[in-house]
Parts: C-alpha cells; sequence; structure tokens
C-alpha cells in the first residue's frame, strides 16, 4: 500500500517553522557581532596559565577525597576554576 502524500498545508507549515528557526539564528548571531563575541565562547581577560589551572583542579580534588575541604568549598572552587579555564 502506497504512503499518503504530503498536503500543502504541511508543506507550508514546515516551511514557516524553517524560515522561523532561520531568523532566530540571525538574530542570535547579530546580537553577537554588537557585543563582539563572534564564536559565542567567553575569553577570560588575562591569559591564564592553563596548566597551572589543571594542578588545582587535581589538588582540589585531593582535598576533597582526603577530606581537607567540605563539598560546598569544593563546589564553589570548582565552579571558579571552570570560569577560568579556557577550553579549545
Amino acid at each position: 500500500m502506497a504512503r499518503p502524500r504530503t498536503t500543502v498545508g504541511k508543506l507550508q507549515r514546515d516551511q514557516a517553522k524553517r524560515e522561523k528557526a532561520k531568523a532566530k539564528q540571525e538574530d542570535r548571531l547579530a546580537r553577537r557581532a554588537e557585543r563582539g563575541d563572534s564564536d559565542g565562547v567567553h575569553r577570560p581577560g588575562p591569559e591564564e596559565d592553563q596548566g597551572a589551572l589543571l594542578e588545582q583542579f587535581a589538588r582540589l580534588h585531593e582535598d576533597l577525597a582526603d577530606g581537607r575541604i567540605s563539598l560546598d568549598e569544593f563546589e564553589s572552587r570548582q565552579d571558579d576554576l571552570r570560569r577560568r579555564l579556557r577550553v579549545d
């Protein structure tokens, strides 16, 4: 048995959805361009040593495992380090 064909109304709705999605993407790109953020990735101001940040991550996990810091302090410091870490 043959599949029913797509109706004109469905084709028009699909086209409208694609146009709306394209317009949203263009708006996002325009807002990024206004902010000067072309790729959408946050860049930290001064360049930090990424290796040192990774070492701080390792020490932070060791401190938690050894019970030197609380879970709340661990999460707070981890969030700070993640914000400073640059992922390419």
